[in-house]
């Protein structure tokens, strides 16, 4: 099979080869925004190290990886790929070969990369592929394994007959609140976003990022024209805010959160239906909650967060989840090294 892979460094989201690969991923089911370059620029201003493959057949490019690994993580790192890689996972013939040209270049690049194993989470559903039989499942996600995608194919109309009456009713109580949503997705507008974040964190409970997380994120995909930020407000008082990204055909609501102030007035429904509205008039056909338990578990502490995203109908997807691949030789020197500095320890310790 005359495929050949190549490393793409840098490549530019604007060139030729750099919006090859892009529509590539928008058209890949099992694919989504954590593939594209703009989201590799993204993790490259957060400080990660990113590698990216491509296959090519005849000079034409049918596939790869965009890896992430942290720096300086002592030979026992992990190079993540995420939303990837981008493989016909639904053509048997070439996956394979493609996967182990995919795995060979990466083992390539693990000693530099100080890795001893990649973590990749395509958008499959379950069994697990038998062509990642050599692969264990990871202990934590790279995407969410459980989501919600609401179609937005239907007309607006249609959406709001077939949400859940409470969904449906508390839309309509936020208009008749006179609740005001607006988009500003100007730099500067992260900082209210923000406060936001940091009330929902200290009610709920709810771990969020670092604010120079945000920053990078509104600065890199903000400027691409993918990330929309949206804020309620009534006569003055922020009731909440939501941050949607869009890419290709998808959709994906990944943060937002309702202030303490007169969240009677359901700001958080209002914020998530002009959210879905702006998504369909971008051409989106789905609409990614990015996150959910269809089964509600009230032990779960995103169980509130699940019973508020079922209220907008859609229909529960559950991935095969991230999994990872180890390179033994790799692991091998790992231990060995580990078990070298735990026998100095100990030497040093009698010495003491």
């Amino acid at each position: 099979m005359a495929i050949e892979i190549q490393l793409l460094d840098k490549l530019h989201p604007d060139s030729s080869l750099g919006c090859e690969w892009d529509n590539l991923v928008k058209c890949n089911p099992a694919s989504g925004f954590m593939q594209s370059l703009t989201w590799a620029n993204f993790k490259r201003k957060m400080g990660l190290e990113v590698l990216h493959l491509g296959l090519f057949n005849k000079g034409k490019l049918l596939g790869g990886a965009i890896f992430y690994c942290a720096p300086h993580n002592k030979g026992a790192g992990i190079m993540m790929a995420p939303d990837g890689p981008v493989l016909p996972w639904d053509n048997s013939k070439p996956l394979e070969y493609c996967l182990e040209l995919l795995l060979s270049e990466a083992r390539a690049h693990a000693a530099r990369c100080n890795v001893a194993a990649v973590r990749i989470a395509p958008k499959i559903k379950p069994p697990v592929p038998e062509v990642l039989r050599g692969f264990t499942s990871a202990p934590v996600h790279l995407n969410e394994g459980k989501t919600l995608h609401l179609s937005l194919i239907p007309s607006t109309q249609e959406l709001l007959l077939d949400m859940k009456p409470k969904g449906r009713y508390n839309i309509l109580l936020s208009q008749r609140k006179d609740v005001r949503v607006y988009e500003d997705s100007d730099p500067s507008s992260i900082f209210k976003f923000y406060s936001i974040m940091q009330q929902v964190s200290l009610r709920d409970n709810f771990p969020i990022e670092p604010l120079s997380f945000f920053i990078n994120l509104i600065d890199v995909l903000g400027n691409a024209g993918m990330m929309h930020v949206f804020f309620a407000e009534h006569e003055n008082d922020l009731l909440g805010a939501l941050m949607m990204l869009t890419f290709g055909k998808n959709a994906t609501y990944l943060y937002g959160g309702t202030s303490n102030t007169k969240r009677n007035y359901m700001g958080g429904y209002a914020l998530q239906w002009a959210a879905i509205n702006k998504a369909k008039e971008l051409g989106a056909e789905i609409y990614d909650f990015w996150g959910y338990d269809a089964v509600c578990d009230p032990e779960d502490s995103y169980a509130g967060f699940s019973r508020f995203k079922s209220q907008f109908g859609g229909c529960a997807i559950q991935y095969i989840g991230a999994q990872d691949y180890y390179f033994m030789d790799n692991l091998t020197d790992i231990v060995i090294k580990a078990m070298k500095e735990i026998s100095l320890d100990t030497l040093y310790a009698g010495a003491r």
